[in-house]
């Protein structure tokens, strides 16, 4: 092969020397085009994988849409248990349809599950402090009943009582007012608790001792008549012997076998260890519920709460009233959005 020279003489190659030079150009467009090959690749395995999260967001959104209806349709049919209940029966009791556990229920390639649970089988805390923020004895007693049957320190009543009540002066001798914060951002509250959580605020409750009051306590607003009553036809033993101290656990569980009563005079009456019973803070009938919904579609488990009222008397009687909600959905996926946990009102 015959090239140009220096000084404008020419150069001869050998074939040798042209066949390198030939393949020095072909490796060097191979390598150009293995690059370019694997810069493709590399976007479109990563345009995939967006592809792959873009729809797999849309298919959580379309699931917690889901979620949230069938929450809410159960909520609705919550509702229209208890108002045909409270239009059948006089009374409350766990015999009923709205007390009894049911399976989750399938819809729509997911499930939703409902419970009721009637807030007046527990003892409200609320109720510790009248509506001039002074202790009340009576219910200071049962609360303290409560912890010792719970083998919890009943000195955290104290505390719970100066979160509540108006004054700055410590309750019994495990009071704590605004000294024992000292080493938090917030002081003590001087008012009643509006939602079961703020009981983590308390100085010496902790998320074990707050689970635990769970079976047997509530947090709800207290009636203009200034107490809650308990319905003896479902509080457990425990509370019962909280209320009504000169129960026995013998009693308890003869008078547990009996239910369900008409009337608290009744259910009271040659009872020997009802004497003194203060028949005020006793009921057969429940008027807050609350409704607990779970829904399961897909990687999506949204869990709610829901403090209802029923009505009772008058023109409005049997209507349900939506009082609180709380929400929590469990999250999905590393990459995928989801509501955090939120307390509205004063639910449990």
């Amino acid at each position: 092969m015959v090239g140009a020279g220096v000084g404008g003489r020419r150069t001869v190659m050998s074939p040798a020397a042209c066949l390198a030079a030939d393949r020095n150009e072909r490796g060097a467009a191979l390598i150009i085009v293995l690059g370019l090959v694997a810069l493709i690749s590399a976007w479109a395995v990563t345009a995939a994988y967006e592809d792959m999260l873009s729809l797999r967001r849309a298919e959580n959104r379309q699931n917690e849409i889901r979620a949230e209806q069938a929450s809410q349709s159960a909520l609705i049919l919550a509702a229209r248990i208890l108002r045909e209940d409270g239009r059948d029966s006089q009374t409350d009791d766990l015999d009923e349809s709205w007390a009894q556990d049911t399976p989750p229920f399938t819809i729509d390639q997911g499930s939703v599950l409902g419970r009721i649970v009637d807030a007046n089988r527990f003892i409200n805390l609320n109720m510790l402090v009248d509506q001039q923020g002074k202790a009340v004895p009576a219910v200071e007693k049962q609360v303290r009943a409560l912890f010792a049957s719970l083998e919890l320190d009943a000195g955290l009543v104290d505390a719970l009582i100066d979160w509540m009540d108006a004054d700055d002066r410590e309750h019994g001798v495990n009071g704590a007012e605004d000294s024992a914060y000292y080493d938090q951002d917030y002081r003590v509250k001087n008012a009643r608790l509006d939602r079961w959580q703020e009981l983590r605020l308390v100085r010496g409750f902790d998320a074990k001792i707050v689970n635990r009051l769970a079976a047997v306590a509530v947090v709800r607003d207290v009636p203009p008549g200034g107490f809650s009553a308990v319905n003896i036809n479902t509080a457990s033993a425990r509370v019962l012997m909280a209320i009504m101290p000169d129960m026995t656990a013998a009693d308890a569980e003869i008078f547990l076998a009996e239910r369900p009563f008409d009337s608290v005079a009744q259910a009271l009456q040659n009872r020997p260890w009802a004497a003194g019973v203060n028949q005020r803070y006793l009921s057969v009938v429940s008027d807050i519920f609350m409704v607990r919904t779970e829904a399961r579609f897909g990687r999506v488990v949204l869990r709610e709460k829901f403090m209802v009222q029923r009505l009772s008397g008058g023109a409005q009687a049997g209507k349900i009233m939506l009082l609180s909600a709380a929400r929590a959905m469990q999250p999905i996926d590393a990459h995928a959005t989801a509501l955090s946990p939120s307390n509205t009102g004063a639910s449990q």
